[in-house]
């Protein structure tokens, strides 16, 4: 069984802090669609929230598969 090289070691963490960043994004998202005092500027904190996830993933999976090289 092969180790990980030290690219691919980095390209994992820097993977994991992307997906910790997708969930605060998320988390923030989440708590702004679902807020009690349904003010408009919450409406606009959560409607953009799919489009960045999208690219924060996007950005994750070149940063995977540029590793595998």
């Amino acid at each position: 069984m092969d180790g990980k090289t030290v690219k691919e070691n980095k390209a994992e963490i820097v993977v994991v802090v992307i997906a910790l960043l997708a969930f605060v994004i998320g988390l923030v998202g989440h708590l702004a669609g679902a807020s009690f005092a349904n003010f408009d500027t919450f409406g606009y904190i959560a409607a953009p929230v799919p489009l960045i996830l999208g690219i924060i993933v996007l950005i994750s999976y070149k940063v995977a598969a540029s590793a595998e090289d």
